[in-house]
């Protein structure tokens, strides 16, 4: 009787093991629509990356989504693969509002502002897409893989133009205030600098803005991958911008130094290891401070709580 058992259990025993593989497969085929739907927001982002110089790292920032994906995906929860309200009406949206962006984006041709209507759909039908599979549990677990591709969309000119006008006249400023402390007779005309030597110009390159999307997409990811503590990941995205800005200024002012010491055609042959040379400060600075801050945490979890 004991030994008729033992031979019933048997199978029992290996269809469990092998279940959870067949879920994960299952649950992986099912996200099929919203990897479609990514798939259809790349192929519209993608003229951006090859066209503008401030959006060509958007392949980096496709790989680094897809990593995320990944690593959410090893502590996944568990498959429920149910409809509810939210989902149904989540997904309608995201269709309406992708197929409403297709017709625009066919008679007017496209633009960020499109880009980011087709981006909302799309982030609406793969939210749905996760509830269906997941619920609750799954689209907070594999929010931040999705949206990280925003990182790497065109922002619209009504909200561009403000943030580089706004830095190129901030770093003229700046790089002026410093130059007149030094001695050297400068002054600021819009994002324009005004030396004895000729006039140096804050250009869109050199306002910081790629240096700030850079360090954005970092400490977001390097956040989120080493931190657990929402506040300390804020606290790290804060020092990222925070040195993006300060390298981005100290460069420009080097460089306005440069050209009034040997004049304005002197800046060609130093400005791209300028460049360079801010964007590993910057990388260095992010890693030190990620380092950093992933250390406090672990001090602070190991803390002993005392009974109340």
């Amino acid at each position: 009787m004991e030994a008729s058992l033992k031979i019933l259990n048997q199978p029992l025993q290996h269809n469990s093991t092998a279940q959870p593989a067949t879920t994960a497969g299952l649950a992986l085929a099912c996200l099929l629509p919203a990897f479609l739907a990514t798939a259809w927001l790349v192929s519209k982002a993608q003229w951006y990356w090859q066209h503008r110089p401030d959006l060509q790292f958007g392949w980096v920032v496709l790989l680094l989504s897809a990593y995320l994906f990944w690593e959410s995906w090893e502590v996944r929860p568990a498959s429920r693969f149910k409809w509810g309200v939210l989902p149904v009406v989540s997904g309608l949206a995201g269709v309406a509002l992708m197929f409403w962006v297709q017709v625009y984006q066919a008679a007017f041709g496209t633009m960020a502002a499109l880009i980011w209507g087709l981006a909302i759909g799309v982030w609406l039908v793969t939210f749905a897409n996760l509830g269906y599979v997941f619920g609750w549990p799954g689209v907070r677990r594999f929010t931040f893989a999705f949206l990280f591709l925003a990182l790497a969309l065109p922002l619209p000119s009504i909200i561009q133009g403000p943030i580089v006008n706004g830095l190129q006249r901030q770093v003229a400023a700046i790089d002026v205030d410093v130059l007149n402390v030094l001695g050297i007779p400068a002054q600021q005309v819009g994002s324009l600098i005004h030396l004895p030597n000729g006039t140096v110009g804050i250009d869109e390159a050199c306002s910081g803005i790629r240096s700030l999307q850079s360090a954005v997409m970092a400490t977001l990811f390097i956040g989120y991958l080493s931190l657990k503590r929402t506040s300390l990941r804020v606290v790290l995205l804060g020092a990222g911008i925070g040195l993006a800005l300060l390298g981005n200024i100290v460069r420009s002012l080097y460089l306005s130094y440069i050209a009034n010491a040997n004049g304005v055609d002197s800046i060609s042959a130093v400005h791209d290891a300028a460049g360079w040379s801010i964007l590993a400060f910057t990388v260095a600075g992010v890693a030190l401070f990620s380092w950093l801050f992933s250390r406090v945490e672990k001090k602070l979890s190991a803390k002993p709580t005392t009974a109340s």
